[in-house]
């Protein structure tokens, strides 16, 4: 179903994020549970990737379970303002779901229902403070990726944005694991 290549790219980020989380202090839980995260991640870049197209099973589905696993272990998020385990995943959902619906309204952009949904999973993923920094990476590595592209190329073609912003999501919260 999935190409090789991407398999294993998925597969070794996976091993480096579980890793980097370890080392950073998480335990094995908590590491494991930031795992499972970026494994969503990883399919869901894959499947919009190959597919054009992210089903709401992997954006919405997850959504309810993020926060039950954020009551069951309210330390797997960085930076978190609040001692409160619900606030951050809300605020971080919020933040980034008005700013990705209020997009989904201009004009002339090619932003689908789906990449709206992945930007309120991902605020959930990353909570409130990490959830800027996730949506600037992924929009630098989207606008880098196309820059290349049409540099090469000499065309204009549009990539889907799941990918780029699925690592910038994952090299925040890796970032913010380090400070």
């Amino acid at each position: 179903m999935f190409s090789k290549p991407a398999t294993s790219l998925a597969l070794i980020s996976i091993l480096v994020f579980g890793a980097c989380s370890l080392w950073a202090g998480k335990n094995i839980i908590e590491s494991g549970i930031l795992c499972s995260f970026c494994a969503l991640l990883s399919l869901i870049a894959i499947l919009d990737h190959t597919n054009h197209k992210i089903p709401n099973k992997f954006t919405l589905f997850p959504i309810p379970i993020v926060f039950i696993l954020s009551y069951l272990s309210p330390d797997i998020f960085e930076l978190s303002v609040t001692g409160t385990w619900w606030v951050t995943p809300l605020a971080g959902s919020l933040v980034t779901g008005i700013i990705f619906t209020s997009c989904y309204y201009i004009p002339k952009t090619q932003l689908g229902g789906g990449d709206v949904k992945l930007a309120l999973l991902i605020g959930c993923l990353s909570g409130f403070p990490v959830c800027f920094v996730s949506l600037f990476l992924g929009l630098l590595i989207f606008i880098s990726r196309q820059a290349m592209a049409q540099y090469s190329r000499k065309i204009s073609s549009m990539s889907p944005l799941a990918p780029s912003f699925s690592i910038g999501t994952m090299i925040s919260i890796l970032l913010a694991q380090q400070i």
